[in-house]
């Protein structure tokens, strides 16, 4: 069995762990086999994790629950990728008849043991006449996690929410792309930002990378003219029903682009403008899922600091796949050929 080559010479990829604050680094070291850190976009349900895997007789597993703190770059440069909380884990008999060790941690934890639970269970209630803002607050706050709402969303009017038996989870992420935003809940916080934000919630100028095919072990890029593109004309039309209250409340429909196919909006907004903000938001995501490419790079330290939603310029690959991206997603392998980095742009 292959382990990792890691350290704090310059050239050595290296990293840090840390379980409820007693680092298990040199522990965990001797014998890793791989460490996986994944970071994926705000709006994606999927979790940021971390997995690794590690031959140990003596490695007690973590308590489900416990959080992990990890660190990634090469020698003595490392870059704070989060705390996460222990969702799985396992042991086993590897080749050789070693035992091995498996443990993954997540950003936010299904788990009942110190974990996210709740988010998944279903409620029925109504918010009306708060911000935005307010109404993160009361939702991040019932699940123990604080809520970062960037300031171009934090005052913006909610009319009238309802929640019909829906998760918190799913109820913000269906709010967010009404009003062109994503939500992503990562090491404590539940953060909500525009969806073509170019800068942090904090408010600080995203960083712009630049990659070049030299940088690529293998590149691939993808136009899927199969979606629909109510921002062209005749890709795709959108119908979005609301409430006309300068015209006795009939209910009528704001139509954006043209042609086929045909998307139908189930619920019914409460204005014209809330309907004008909710087709801002549905053709913006759309414009994100209509191209985009992926490429495995080689690790060096210059990369490490990469983050999903970060923004990324292609250069070198061609007239078409030359431009500005956003990071979708982005995975850290720490491997016994070194570290390698998957990055999914759109």
């Amino acid at each position: 069995m292959a382990y990792i080559d890691s350290g704090n010479m310059p050239w050595q990829p290296n990293f840090s762990l840390s379980v409820e604050g007693e680092d298990i680094t040199d522990i965990v070291r001797e014998n890793l086999v791989n460490l996986t850190l994944k970071d994926h976009g705000a709006g994606s349900k999927k979790s940021d994790e971390i997995t690794f895997s590690v031959v140990s007789a003596t490695l007690k597993l973590p308590a489900k629950g416990v959080k992990i703190s990890v660190a990634l770059g090469f020698g003595g440069e490392l870059v704070n990728k989060g705390t996460f909380v222990v969702d799985a884990r396992s042991s086993g008999q590897a080749s050789g008849g070693q035992r091995i060790v498996e443990i993954t941690a997540r950003a936010f934890s299904k788990t009942n043991e110190r974990g996210h639970s709740t988010l998944q269970s279903q409620k029925t209630r109504s918010f009306s006449d708060i911000t935005l803002g307010d109404f993160m607050l009361t939702v991040a706050s019932e699940h123990g996690l604080t809520a970062r709402v960037d300031s171009r969303l934090v005052n913006v009017p909610v009319v009238h929410i309802d929640q019909l038996g829906e998760s918190d989870m799913n109820l913000v992420t269906r709010i967010a792309g009404e009003c062109g935003a994503v939500s992503k809940i990562t090491h404590d916080y539940w953060v909500l930002s525009p969806r073509d934000s170019d800068t942090t919630v904090s408010g600080n100028p995203l960083p712009v990378r630049t990659l070049t095919p030299d940088l690529c072990e293998q590149w691939r890029y993808h136009d899927n003219s199969d979606h629909p593109d109510v921002s062209a004309k005749g890709s795709g039309t959108m119908i979005i029903p609301y409430i006309d209250s300068a015209d006795g409340g009939k209910q009528k429909m704001l139509t954006v682009g043209s042609g086929e196919p045909v998307f139908h909006y189930p619920t019914p907004q409460p204005s014209l403008k809330d309907a004008q903000y909710v087709a801002g938001g549905s053709t913006k995501h759309v414009e994100k899922k209509l191209r985009g490419m992926s490429l495995t790079l080689t690790g060096t330290p210059a990369l490490m600091g990469m983050t999903a939603e970060g923004k990324i310029t292609t250069e070198g690959f061609g007239r078409v796949e030359d431009r500005d991206w956003k990071i979708s997603r982005v995975e850290f392998r720490l491997q016994s050929k070194g570290l390698i980095i998957s990055v999914e742009l759109e």
